[in-house]
């Protein structure tokens, strides 16, 4: 064989690894990693979903666990959003948009600012149109999740009501066995407090002026006596550390840990309600004026592990959610195919 031969047989096996190579690669991102209501999803499909997620949204994928996660949550945010509109279609839920507003104002308050003087930092009207319409989006995004955890909650209340879903004694047992260190008593402290009414720079040298007074052993009713100006009310509560309950945590910013004979304060509280009993027996919450409080901790329990038992409403919803989840997985036809997930390798750093 002459040399040209060589070099074109040569270069004829290079051009096939080449174009093998090439067809490759195409293919590789044509594979099929998962199935939902019969349309495959693609590693290009979900390579795409990555990149088009916000930062502060888009996961870490390191291993194929992480990868596996991620695609699960893709796939499970779709079954919900499909469950939502078809219920929503129906008019069995309905999340206003107003709430979806509000919730955003409380996650992302940035986005609600409004800018004065724009020209102050060069921005044109058309800045301005562009923050908010993305402002729209974002309460339409929000108003999208809201009605997607309504509508599980909707699908949990009926498979309750109809006892189609149940919970075994074993799953409680082993949902617990996963999640006991986060199922506490939470603690909880009795307190006689001093709320001086108002936030002026007045009430708050004069409500420091009574915890210097509570340190030194005064009593709070008397010196409410000794006050009268201040208008000051007597609390006498207890509450227990729920972080859920945001209105209490800048209470227990400071509360958390104290004693008996401990002095708390002053710290600003607004959105705080007595509960009242009418004589026909009705409660009611009457609430008390936003202002400064000092108290004197008068008694204290500490953070207790539940026993299962005392768990188990806890536990339920867990429980309830992911049974839920599944059957709509099931509704929904989702399959994932693992083996034909891409290298992990390509996601070692947030994309």
């Amino acid at each position: 064989m002459s040399i040209q031969s060589v070099r074109g047989v040569a270069l004829a096996a290079l051009i096939a690894v080449s174009l093998t190579s090439c067809f490759g690669i195409i293919d590789k991102g044509r594979r099929k990693i998962a199935v939902i209501n019969g349309k495959p999803v693609t590693r290009d499909d979900f390579d795409k979903v990555l990149r088009d997620m916000p930062a502060q949204t888009r996961p870490l994928i390191r291993t194929k666990g992480d990868m596996l996660s991620a695609l699960q949550a893709y796939l499970d945010k779709r079954v919900r959003y499909k469950n939502a509109e078809d219920l929503v279609a129906a008019k069995k839920i309905f999340v206003p948009r107003e709430l979806a507003e509000a919730v955003l104002r409380v996650r992302e308050p940035e986005i609600f600012v409004k800018i004065a003087n724009p020209e102050d930092y060069k921005m044109t009207q058309e800045d301005l149109k562009y923050m908010e319409e993305d402002r729209e989006i974002r309460i339409d995004e929000m108003l999208k999740e809201l009605e997607a955890e309504q509508g599980v909650q909707y699908r949990i209340d009926e498979a309750i009501k109809e006892a189609t879903i149940t919970i075994t004694e074993q799953e409680y047992a082993d949902e617990y066995a996963v999640r006991r260190g986060e199922l506490n008593h939470p603690e909880r402290v009795a307190f006689t407090g001093i709320l001086v009414p108002g936030a002026t720079s007045e009430v708050r040298t004069a409500a420091t002026e009574l915890a210097r007074k509570l340190h030194g052993g005064a009593a709070p009713r008397d010196l409410v006596q000794a006050s009268p100006d201040l208008h000051a009310a007597i609390i006498e509560a207890e509450l227990e550390n729920d972080p859920a309950k945001r209105k209490f945590a800048s209470f227990w910013e400071q509360a958390s840990g104290a004693k008996a004979g401990d002095v708390i304060g002053p710290v600003y509280i607004e959105g705080w309600t007595e509960a009242a009993q009418d004589a026909q027996g009705k409660v009611t919450q009457r609430p008390y004026p936003d202002g400064m409080l000092v108290c004197l901790v008068t008694g204290r329990t500490d953070q207790t592990p539940k026993t299962l038992e005392e768990a188990k409403p806890d536990l339920q919803r867990n429980l309830y959610y992911g049974k839920v989840m599944e059957e709509l997985r099931k509704a929904n036809g989702v399959q994932i195919f693992e083996d034909q997930l891409a290298d992990p390798g390509m996601y070692d750093t947030r994309q």
